[in-house]
């Protein structure tokens, strides 16, 4: 009975705490209609911030009462203002997806800007002290701590005042007026971007708090696990609808009371070894039902009109013939690369393999997955459990088929059970259904050590997952082709995997299935009408794109030859969930664009900073110092964040940039024409490497330009109207006087109108 009491009176002030983060949430949510991904990343940054002025070794020194002053009421607000001043205000009209990624974006940004400051030494201790040190006193016959005691004071003020703010004053009807209706709120005098400032600087002061409060909990600081302890808060602020704060603050409680109630049950991991990490991810897991619990969201009208998104769908012959014209440009540009360069460029196709189940899963289907390397560590533990065996000694020299398929209907399977739960909720609610997915596989899958066994039908087995620390993951051995040893060999059998896959997900999205995915995205009420029924139809699209991410992640695995836990951490999936859509969602080649850019990111430009460091010493502090952290942790998010002005993606832009090219036929070959004779010289080793890719790409910027120049009978036969009939046009922007002359144009209007 003591035991528990005591862990009861830890579960309330850890729940204490989890509330103060939950109002963070709720009144950014509520007053701006963007979920914070970042809240927890927000929440690191001030604990770190804290530790810093804090500590007196190897911080400044400060006391902590001013210490914490200037952390929670200035710093962090001031985090907030940033934020919302030079990201959130870009979001106006575009979809749940983008609003969902840009905040993702912004948590990666604070999470690769706190590394970059304070953890590139790992010997550096980050030990943040409790208030007050180890005092407290006993509470109904229990130890209490002061630094317990202030978090539970300090949610009962900030849940108190946040009520009163929110729902009996002005200004607070304002903020909650400006997510309904923001232009209403402007013609009765209100400040909707002043509200929104205003509401993003409180949101982040109370995450500044709350990271302060959890830091001394983890002992030494990292910037992950503490973005993911303020996480913890997500469940009770879901409970609360995002607008309740009485509910969050009860939902908080519970969710400390579960947590250390896990660890009182289990004694901290150690009665069921299996079961060692489930305490960590019981928060996630507490999400995960929470949503589920939730009432059912009411189905949506049309949406196409109100977002900037808009995506062209290529038909099968351009497929096929893009496909041809990839497999044949990796062959010629892979016999021009070193081995070390195949291999960042196989390292980049594998990544784009990755990516291609979120173009039909959330490209064409609209729903949200933020468990993509999930997917993948099933399916490498499965062939790895099938091809080597739990000995740890490798039974098949060569990745078979049979461990493919099983790896590929695993995941199906998973992907099946995850969307069956979930088949109800949409946007928001199922990104954060799919990321708390990830965090109880990372957990219990990923980062289990243990052997399990299971007895089965009387079929005893053993089953290991990470128990060695990494998998070896053999390759394939097809055709009497080695894939093992010539690199180049498995760089063109994932070209290959991308393309037919790439074709096949078009020619899914020109079908009938494709054409109910597509309408379920933009109207589901409309799709209900019509008898369609979404519940299978939801549940087919996560199946299919879990098994195509099952068979990306085993060819992806098998890149690597060796994987670790590492490998697949959750936030690795946010990274590459919003290079894509940064990439273009809607397009095949915008997977491909997001593996490269990922490969570019991670890979060649550290190559190439280091380089320019070694080749000039003077200059390190630049190319290795700023450069090389800015892009190691900073740049991609930073790309993502800029999603808001180019909401289409990048491979929308180039198809428009080439769009000139359409009808120039003869200019288009000839510069075709000069790339391949370059490459032939390039290839017979008359100019150099670096002067081919320096040329072609300079080409791909000046080429449009000069044959439009040239040709612009060709480009454009309407005197500055690109020729082609815009299916969006009424849609995404209304009509005007060129469009009519265009349309005359080309239906031959004009020359009946002149007759007459």
């Amino acid at each position: 009975m003591n035991d528990l009491l005591a862990y009861t009176v830890l579960g309330i002030c850890l729940g204490s705490v989890y509330a103060i983060a939950a109002t963070g949430l709720i009144v950014t949510y509520s007053t701006s209609g963007i979920f914070n991904f970042a809240h927890g990343a927000i929440g690191m940054l001030s604990g770190l911030f804290y530790w810093q002025l804090h500590d007196p070794t190897i911080g400044w020194g400060l006391h902590s009462v001013p210490s914490t002053l200037i952390t929670v009421l200035v710093f962090a607000p001031l985090v907030g203002t940033l934020i919302e001043v030079v990201v959130i205000r870009g979001l106006s009209g575009t979809s749940e997806i983008t609003k969902l990624v840009v905040p993702i974006a912004v948590l990666l940004a604070v999470n690769g800007t706190a590394t970059w400051i304070w953890f590139r030494d790992v010997n550096t201790p980050h030990v943040p002290a409790a208030y007050f040190g180890l005092d407290g006193r006993k509470i109904l016959g229990q130890f209490v701590s002061y630094h317990q005691m202030i978090g539970v004071a300090m949610a009962i003020i900030a849940a108190g005042v946040l009520y009163l703010l929110l729902y009996r004053t002005r200004l607070g009807l304002t903020m909650r007026a400006t997510v309904d209706d923001r232009n209403l709120v402007m013609l009765n005098g209100g400040r909707p971007d002043r509200m929104s400032l205003a509401s993003w600087a409180i949101g982040s002061s109370l995450a500044g708090l709350a990271g302060v409060l959890l830091s001394p909990a983890l002992g030494n600081l990292s910037a992950l696990a503490l973005t993911l302890l303020v996480f913890n808060a997500y469940p009770s602020a879901i409970a609360g609808r995002l607008r309740n704060v009485p509910l969050a603050y009860v939902g908080a409680l519970g969710t400390g009371l579960v947590v250390t109630y896990w660890a009182w049950a289990s004694r901290a991991g150690g009665r069921w070894p299996a079961f060692q990490r489930l305490g960590v991810a019981m928060p996630a897991l507490l999400l995960f039902v929470v949503l589920l619990l939730l009432p059912q969201d009411r189905l949506r009208g049309t949406v196409i009109a109100r977002t900037r998104e808009q995506f062209r769908v290529p038909t099968i012959r351009q497929a096929v013939a893009w496909s041809v014209v990839l497999i044949v440009g990796v062959a010629m540009l892979q016999a021009l690369m070193q081995k070390s360069s195949v291999i960042t460029f196989s390292n980049g196709m594998a990544l784009s393999l990755l990516a291609l189940p979120l173009v039909l899963l959330t490209g064409y289907a609209g729903e949200i997955n933020l468990a993509a390397y999930s997917f993948a560590g099933i399916a490498a533990v499965v062939a790895w459990q099938f091809d080597v065996g739990p000995q740890g000694n490798a039974t098949r020299s060569s990745l078979s088929v049979v461990a493919i398929l099983l790896a590929v209907a695993v995941c199906a399977v998973v992907g099946g059970l995850i969307a069956l739960p979930a088949l109800r909720l949409r946007g928001l609610y199922l990104g954060l259904a799919t990321f708390a997915f990830a965090i109880v596989v990372d957990n219990m899958v990923i980062n289990q050590i243990n052997t399990i066994e299971v007895d089965f039908l009387g079929i005893k087995t053993e089953l290991n997952f990470f128990t060695n620390g990494s998998l070896t993951i053999p390759r394939p051995n097809w055709f009497g082709i080695d894939f093992f040893q010539s690199q180049r060999n498995y760089l063109m059998l994932l070209t290959v995997a991308f393309s037919l896959i790439g074709v096949g997900l078009i020619a899914i999205r020109r079908s009938a299935y494709g054409r109910m995915l597509v309408a379920m995205r933009d109207s589901p009420a409309a799709c209900a009408t019509l008898g369609l029924n979404i519940t299978m139809l939801k549940l087919s699209v996560f199946t299919l794109s879990s098994a195509i991410a099952g068979l990306g992640g085993i060819l992806w695995a098998s890149q690597q030859r060796s994987v670790s836990g590492g490998n697949f951490d959750v936030f690795l999936g946010l990274s590459l969930f919003m290079i894509a859509v940064v990439g273009g969602i809607g397009y095949v080649s915008g997977a491909l664009l997001a593996g490269m850019f990922l490969s570019v990111l991670s890979i060649v430009m550290p190559n190439i900073l280091t380089k320019l460091a070694d080749d000039y010493p003077d200059l390190h502090w630049l190319f290795e110092g700023v450069l090389g952290n800015f892009t190691k942790f900073v740049g991609p998010a930073l790309i993502g964040i800029g999603l808001g002005k180019n909401p289409s993606g990048i491979a929308n832009q180039i198809m428009e940039g080439f769009g000139v090219l359409r009808r120039a036929r003869t200019g288009l070959a000839i510069w075709i024409g000069a790339i391949v004779v370059l490459w032939a010289l390039a290839w017979r080793d008359v100019v150099g490497n670096w002067t081919f890719a320096i040329a072609t790409t300079a080409s791909a910027f000046i080429a449009p330009r000069i044959i439009g120049a040239i040709w612009p009978d060709q480009v454009d036969p309407i005197g500055g109207v690109e020729a082609e009939l815009d299916d969006m046009v009424g849609i995404s922007r209304p009509f005007d006087a060129a469009d009519r002359e265009k349309y005359d144009a080309i239906l031959g209007l004009d020359a009946g109108r002149s007759g007459s």
